[in-house]
């Protein structure tokens, strides 16, 4: 009896390591998929296999879905994929609301969604919120992926001049 509950804590807790491991790959990657469609479809694969399905992985295959219409020529799969981005990343901000890396992938794909799609309706208080957090030094991330962060918004069309300055500060 004592073997059966010892080895399923040990599978459990191997589990959620390989989760672990899986969302650290995805951080590392997120810039990387932008410009390599394999690296996205490898990564959407690997944590849509993932057994853990939690908010944040969730959001992660939503962010891999949108890059792949970047990859894709097609128009029609082009907005399906942005579709499934859409009705996926919901989902995960239903489910952990207060997550800022969550509200970054949906900002960091829906500033770089043509306006007229209408999918970009959360960029202003997704935005908000980054930038507060980033201010208040209180995101959670690690030293790397926050600098990943702050690169992406510095890019970033929809932050004004003064937004800018204030995340370089931080």
């Amino acid at each position: 009896m004592r073997k059966g509950i010892l080895f399923f804590l040990l599978m459990a807790l191997f589990s959620i390591a390989k989760a672990n491991v899986n969302l650290e790959l995805a951080r590392k990657e997120f810039k990387n998929a932008v410009y390599n469609d394999k690296l996205t479809n490898q990564l959407c694969q690997v944590l849509i296999s993932s057994k853990q399905q939690d908010a944040l992985t969730q959001a992660y295959i939503a962010y891999f879905t949108a890059l792949k219409a970047k990859h894709v020529t097609n128009p029609y799969a082009k907005i399906e994929y942005v579709r499934n981005f859409d009705r996926t990343i919901k989902k995960a901000i239903e489910l952990a609301p207060d997550n800022l890396e969550i509200r970054f992938l949906r900002f960091s794909v829906q500033d770089n969604i043509p306006l007229y799609l209408g999918f970009s309706n959360e960029l202003e208080v997704d935005k908000k919120i980054i930038v507060q957090q980033l201010q208040k030094n209180s995101t959670g991330f690690s030293g790397t992926f926050k600098q990943d962060v702050k690169t992406v918004l510095l890019k970033s069309k929809s932050l004004s001049v003064s937004e800018k300055k204030l995340i370089e500060k931080s």
